[in-house]
């Protein structure tokens, strides 16, 4: 029967008919579970989250198990908890994952607005299955982005000063002409892009975070171009390896359990500016590795550990170094030396360790305590920051341990 010119302006004027909950599911929803691309989850966490985890074997299971877990509001779908975890983003946003971002919302977001109006889904009950991160919050926090940067900048970026001449594209052009640009994985005062650096380039091995290049080259053991950084199991080393294993854990998935994470230090270290020179140590101990510890001495006579800096004594038989302020997490006391970054004038302690039987080499997480005192030597005045003159003591001054 021909189709009659009313009828066609019928078929033309017709609203579509709307796609069932199930549909839109199939078509938008099983494709981003599907997909081997990363989900908008790991912009703001490296492990333990991710999209496909909300997604079930079918959308009225899916849909009963989201709202069972607070993560949909029937009554305001537009305002559902999930949707408000997908929108969720860094102050920097990486451009293609702000695409991906945007597909899953206005996926996620026109299935959920099509399942709150089906009866049929709203009658499912709640599958015993659940949705969402199988590991503990605890764990699901400590991989998020803020914490691991945190953890960067008090282990790593805190020693920005012995690599930024070299690997800062804002320092080091003479270099970049020698070895090519991927010497310049360090964004000036940028620690969060470095970091994204350092892992788009491999800086990091989460198998054997110990053989990182991030930690070989400037220990020398793999070929750098410029002197050792820092020893062997000197302070610096066990801070970028803390970084370096407890990264690889994260991305590699092995903390299953808040009594696996590691603690947080209740103290960490802050670059000064100010340096410490000890001259005229025995020869016999040239070449040892040594640590230096500054205490804050008050009226009473108590002591309260302030600065550290650690290294080999010279062929000059003098040691010297940048000191690192040791600062209290939660103390009040310690926020000047968090903003001035600058220990100020007043009576010291200094503490002399020496390595003599090179323990902490052979055991890089052994630390030198009581057994390796050398002495100690109390200083007072003013303290200028700088390399020269840094602030002098003379070990022939250290008194008994």
């Amino acid at each position: 029967m021909p189709v009659t010119w009313f009828a066609l302006c019928l078929l033309i004027t017709a609203e579509p008919i709307a796609e069932s909950p199930a549909d839109i599911f199939t078509r938008r929803i099983v494709p981003i579970a599907q997909s081997q691309r990363a989900s908008s989850c790991t912009e703001c966490h490296f492990g333990g989250v991710d999209l496909r985890q909300y997604v079930l074997a079918d959308a009225a299971q899916t849909f009963a198990a989201l709202r069972s877990a607070g993560l949909i509001n029937v009554e305001r779908p537009a305002d559902s908890k999930l949707l408000t975890f997908i929108q969720r983003k860094p102050a920097q946003e990486n451009p293609a994952l702000a695409k991906v971002r945007a597909e899953e919302y206005a996926a996620f977001r026109s299935w959920i607005e099509a399942a709150v109006r089906d009866p049929a889904i709203l009658a499912v009950a709640a599958p015993q299955q659940s949705v969402g991160p199988a590991l503990p919050v605890e764990v699901v926090r400590h991989a998020r982005h803020d914490r691991v940067l945190q953890s960067f900048i008090e282990n790593i970026w805190v020693e920005v000063e012995r690599c930024e001449n070299c690997h800062s594209a804002a320092k080091n052009k003479a270099q970049v002409k020698k070895h090519g640009e991927q010497i310049s994985w360090m964004q000036a005062g940028d620690p969060a892009a470095t970091l994204a650096t350092i892992i788009d380039h491999d800086l990091i091995n989460v198998d054997d975070p110990d053989k990182s290049l991030l930690l070989l080259k400037p220990l020398a053991i793999v070929e750098h171009g410029g002197h050792i950084k820092f020893p062997v199991g000197g302070r610096t080393d066990k801070q970028y390896r803390r970084f370096l294993h407890d990264y690889a854990a994260i991305v590699k998935g092995r903390y299953q359990t808040p009594a696996e994470l590691p603690p947080t230090p209740a103290e960490f270290t802050i670059a000064t500016g100010q340096h410490l020179r000890i001259v005229d140590f025995p020869k016999a101990l040239r070449g040892r590795l040594i640590r230096a510890d500054v205490y804050a001495v008050d009226d009473a006579g108590n002591e309260r550990l302030a600065a550290t800096g650690d290294g080999r004594i010279g062929d000059k038989d003098q040691w010297q170094n940048l000191v690192f302020a040791v600062v209290r997490r939660d103390a009040d006391a310690d926020r000047a030396a968090r903003t001035k970054r600058q220990l100020p004038a007043g009576s010291y302690r200094a503490k002399v360790y020496v390595d003599r039987d090179e323990r902490v080499e052979k055991n890089r997480d052994a630390v030198l305590d009581e057994r390796e005192l050398l002495g100690r030597v109390d200083f007072s005045g003013a303290w200028p920051p700088g390399y020269s003159p840094p602030k002098i003591l003379n070990a022939a001054a250290l008194g008994k341990p």
